[in-house]
């Protein structure tokens, strides 16, 4: 699902740009006879203080920053699909009266205005119709909402880093692509599952059974929140701060280390691991209780951590105990049907977890153009 986009296909190459708050990453991915395969792929600092809320605000930095992150990646791509998140984007699956899709476009706004608080008119909608609905007359749709201003800047970006921008993608669905629907895991496609996105200043929790979403939610505790409790304990700059957590194994069971500095830094951020588990606990015991008691539906089998944080050593065991459902860090692509190609594995190893949503957008377009000769 784009926002606001004409799909386009042709063999031109396609590059998956994610700008996040921390890191700019991009992905290019080839369709190869036995699959695919990552042909280029890299990952370059942000701007400091360029992303607010989940728009650009200094759009020309970021624009010169994507310009050197593909000119030093050696990307020869002309194309590009981004990605929005964030607490103000809205991922809803709604009812609607059976429709034309023609009929729902000219609809839609007025519809989308009753879920969310802010103006209409400075909001992108859009939607796709799933299947029918629980009630004769009725059908399903996925509805997007986002505000304008974290769309359009986002395509000014592209614009002036000399890229063609041919969707606008929500890094939920990106994150469905690399992480269910390009993993052939029976567990992972036909059961439920929690996508948790850990990223530097929010954190997605996304439930998806059966292949298709079943809850968004969005949490703001993550990655810089971490790095600003370790850096007011400790009085620390932001740098040393952030450097100390990347190099902090959290115990698996959330018991005290031998090391003392490993201790004073895990006390540090404690606090705000117990919260955010809390939040991501609530999250699934709302989606449980949509199902009735004992149902196999509201099982979640698996919890798959992707972004920045997730790199965080221990991570993994630590929500493993905590919340009694199996975690593991994604492993983008150790059970994918996307290959490294020749990728460095020291590249992959050292930003794998990061690599998730920029590898569901490099896949957008090979999914649309397969979607498109299907029909």
């Amino acid at each position: 699902m784009g926002l606001g986009f004409t799909q386009l296909f042709s063999k031109e190459s396609v590059v998956g740009i994610d700008i996040g708050s921390a890191s700019l990453k991009a992905v290019e991915i080839e369709q190869r006879l036995n699959g695919w395969q990552v042909v280029n792929a890299a990952v370059e600092p942000m701007p400091p203080g360029s992303c607010r809320d989940g728009a650009i605000t200094n759009v020309e930095e970021v624009a010169r920053s994507v310009r050197s992150l593909l000119k030093n990646g050696g990307f020869n791509a002309t194309r590009a699909v981004t990605a929005v998140a964030g607490s103000q984007v809205i991922v809803r699956q709604v009812q609607f009266p059976k429709m034309t899709e023609a009929a729902l476009r000219k609809s839609v706004k007025y519809e989308a205005s009753k879920f969310i608080s802010a103006p209409i008119e400075e909001s992108v909608v859009e939607f796709e119709i799933l299947d029918d609905g629980p009630e004769p007359g009725q059908m399903n749709v996925m509805l997007v909402v986002a505000p304008a201003n974290m769309v359009e800047s986002r395509v000014f970006v592209l614009e002036q880093a000399g890229l063609e921008p041919i969707a606008v993608d929500v890094e939920a669905f990106a994150l469905l692509r690399s992480l269910v629907t390009m993993r052939p895991d029976a567990m992972v496609s036909d059961g439920t599952i929690a996508l948790v996105d850990i990223g530097a200043t929010n954190t997605d929790v996304n439930i998806v059974t059966g292949g298709q979403f079943a809850l968004t939610r969005n949490i703001p505790i993550a990655g810089d929140s971490l790095t600003n409790s370790i850096r007011s304990v400790f009085n620390i700059a932001a740098e040393e701060a952030e450097h100390a957590k990347r190099g902090m194994t959290i115990p698996s069971d959330g018991s005290p280390s031998h090391d003392e500095m490993e201790n004073r830094l895990w006390r540090a951020v404690q606090p705000l691991m117990e919260e955010l588990l809390r939040e991501i606990r609530r999250s699934v015991n709302y989606f449980q209780s949509q199902f009735p008691e004992g149902s196999e539906q509201a099982n979640i089998e698996k919890i798959l951590l992707c972004g920045g944080s997730a790199l965080t050593p221990g991570i993994g065991e630590y929500f493993s105990s905590k919340l009694n459902i199996p975690t593991e860090v994604a492993d983008v692509f150790g059970e994918s049907l996307v290959k490294t190609g020749d990728l460095a594995p020291e590249f992959v190893s050292k930003h794998g977890p990061m690599l998730a949503v920029v590898v569901g957008l490099a896949l957008k377009e090979h999914f649309a153009a397969k979607l498109a000769k299907a029909a």
